[in-house]
């Protein structure tokens, strides 16, 4: 049976997304045995502080610039031009405040030795906006292959630099080793900027971005093209949508350390909770999502220009064909890592630490992957407002949850586990009621019971392939875990070929 483009590409995008995961988790391995738990909540801290800064810098001009590539891609290359100059500005500058106000951030923090960490992650706020913006554009005009590709290579070198400098520097102190794995953020993306432009500029692919007037015509055109405005405030609202998860990293990395504190544990012991959680259990309760954000990415331009095509049905399809496969995907991974926490935690961290964290937040798959999925289908009915409109209600309450539950003595695990799934369910809600208002079609509530029933089945089939992998001999527990993951993935993907052949064929 051949595949349909439409799962032809989201199976790139899964292949590479899923390459980009296991790297990155490879090399999160050894960095956080070499840091520890008290060294793992440190460096999210300061990623926290990054993304923020950079989601602030960047927001939703990527997203919006594909979106609009995908309607026009000569207008869209045309504010691809007009925004280069204007974000290589702001970003030298964004990159210079963050170097020189990093002893005031640390200090804020009570904990000056942040300074060091902060300064080495600053230079990825010049590359990583001018970056994005030009993988959106790609993305528009469906180059998912070198978006890939410099994604790899992003990654690649990422990880080298994060491993080489935290050995390096391991003799200067924790928060050294910590500035090294972050400097690598920086490195990884200058590379895989210059890869694209070696790609596609010296080989002429695409329409050369830099020329004698580009500074001139793009200073020009950015203030005077048309469209300037509307584009500016859609992209103004993608930020304000997309700024709300860092600012809720953000306000976590602040409020959660100092509850657990507040509950009786020293400060070396809240760091290293707040590190097992949003660390180290985090890296394998969402590594399943990356089904869900490359059907997510690759959907996104379909979806858009279904709509403004006014195709309807075409749209319902597809949107409806996403959920399900998001559904039926996310509830799979929740069931399996819920109970093979421990198995988990020991492959990867070598130990069970992280293995309570990750049972207690085993349903984050499922709640994110469908977030994420709502979100696009709202964004590409140019509902942009409602997604934000959660997000907002979400970080209220995950806020408040974090403040009161954290401090409860012994609840620290549940309690930071529990605003950390509320900030995706609450937005998820009100993602489904206002797709039920809108398109009522493309929310398959029939469809989503149908895939549960098939989850339930599959766990009764654990069992007997349990005992059938004993009966052959296979008495690890470490291979029996391989063979229990293997079986799970091949029935879920097995029943998604067969239930949607006919859809994915028509779309």
């Amino acid at each position: 049976m051949q595949l349909p483009a439409f799962l032809k590409q989201t199976a790139l995008r899964t292949g590479a997304i899923f390459l980009v995961k296991v790297i990155g988790l490879a090399i999160r391995i050894p960095l956080f045995r070499l840091l520890g738990a008290e060294g793992t909540g440190i460096y999210q801290i300061v990623y926290s502080i990054f993304g923020f800064a950079l989601t602030l810098l960047s927001g939703g001009f990527p997203t919006s610039l594909a979106l609009m590539t995908a309607k026009d891609p000569k207008r869209g290359l045309q504010f691809l031009k007009g925004l280069m100059i204007p974000f290589l500005i702001l970003g030298t500058c964004s990159a210079s405040l963050c170097y020189i106000t990093a002893p005031y951030i640390a200090h804020y923090l009570a904990n000056d030795q942040l300074t060091f960490p902060i300064r080495c992650i600053a230079p990825a706020l010049l590359i990583i906006p001018l970056l994005q913006l030009y993988r959106g554009f790609l993305q528009g005009i469906e180059f998912y292959g070198s978006v890939s590709a410099s994604e790899l290579v992003e990654q690649v070198v990422r990880g080298g630099t994060i491993l080489l400098l935290a050995v390096l520097w391991m003799k200067y102190g924790i928060h050294a080793m910590v500035g090294g794995a972050v400097f690598g953020a920086f490195t990884g993306a200058f590379t895989a900027l210059w890869f694209l432009w070696v790609l596609h500029y010296r080989k002429k692919t695409l329409p050369a971005l830099i020329d004698s007037g580009t500074l001139q015509n793009s200073l020009r055109w950015i203030i005077l093209g048309p469209g300037i405005l509307l584009f500016i405030k859609s992209s103004l609202i993608l930020t304000l949508t997309r700024l709300i998860v860092p600012t809720s990293d953000l306000l976590d990395s602040l409020i959660i350390p100092g509850r657990l504190q507040a509950s009786g544990m020293s400060q070396s012991n809240a760091v290293a909770i707040f590190g097992e959680i949003t660390g180290m259990a985090s890296i394998i309760v969402y590594l399943p999502t990356i089904l869900t954000a490359a059907l997510s990415y690759t959907i996104a331009s379909k979806l858009t220009a279904s709509w403004q095509n006014k195709k309807k049905q075409d749209f319902t399809e597809r949107s409806s064909l996403s959920l399900e496969i998001g559904w039926l995907w996310g509830i799979g991974s929740a069931v399996f890592l819920f109970f093979h926490s421990e198995e988990l935690s020991t492959l990867i961290f070598g130990n069970i630490g992280a293995a309570k964290a990750i049972q207690y937040m085993s349903f984050a798959p499922l709640i994110a992957g469908m977030r994420e999925l709502t979100t696009t289908i709202l964004w590409a009915i140019d509902k942009k407002r409602a997604p934000l409109a959660g997000l907002f209600l979400g970080l209220i309450c995950s806020v408040i949850l974090a403040y009161y539950l954290t401090a409860i003595p012994g609840f620290g695990y549940a309690g930071t586990a529990i605003s950390v799934l509320a900030f995706e369910l609450i937005p998820l809600l009100w993602n489904g009621i206002v797709l039920q208002k809108r398109c009522k079609d493309a929310l398959p509530v029939t469809g989503l019971l149908i895939g549960s029933l098939f989850l339930i089945v599959t766990i009764f089939l654990y069992t007997p392939f349990d005992r059938f992998l004993l009966y052959i001999g296979l008495e690890s527990t470490f291979i029996r875990s391989i063979g229990h993951t293997l079986f799970f993935a091949v029935c879920i993907i097995l029943y998604i070929l067969f239930r949607f052949r006919k859809k994915a064929g028509q779309t």
